[in-house]
């Protein structure tokens, strides 16, 4: 198998604070003018019980992807990257999110050398709220 240099390259932590705001302007480029449980404390508690409302799963993706965008570099990732995380708690506002990354292994495929990293987010009391892989093809 050929090395990608990739093995023992350090990951850089990510940390991003989650506020309402910002949980807002994330829905807002996908559902425009929709209450859910994302931007509505009362849709929130009817369905899930909480008090309050709940970051969308696909900006815990988004933060995985700038991760691992940074650790392979945009062109890579950009043609070949893919994230896959299980959610395991919610996130919500005052959270401040850690995401981190370790190589995992690569294997030799026909376009390069597929290159898995696992991933994981965890909240400000180390409590996890994701985990998963992603992985990108190194040429």
């Amino acid at each position: 198998m050929a090395s990608t240099g990739l093995e023992d390259k350090t990951i850089t932590e990510l940390t991003k604070t989650i506020t309402q705001v910002k949980i807002n302007q994330f829905e807002s480029c996908g559902i425009r003018d929709r209450e859910n449980i994302h931007n509505s404390p009362e849709l929130a508690k009817r369905r899930l019980g909480t008090t309050y409302p709940i970051a969308s799963g696909r900006m815990s993706i988004a933060f995985a992807s700038q991760l691992l965008r940074e650790y392979f570099g945009g062109d890579v990732f950009h043609h070949s990257g893919v994230v896959n995380l299980k959610f395991l708690r919610p996130v919500k506002e005052g959270d401040t999110l850690t995401v981190s990354g370790a190589y995992n292994s690569s294997q030799d495929t026909d376009d390069g050398t597929l290159v898995i990293v696992d991933v994981s987010c965890r909240n400000q009391n180390g409590d996890m709220t994701a985990v998963g892989q992603g992985s990108a093809v190194v040429k």
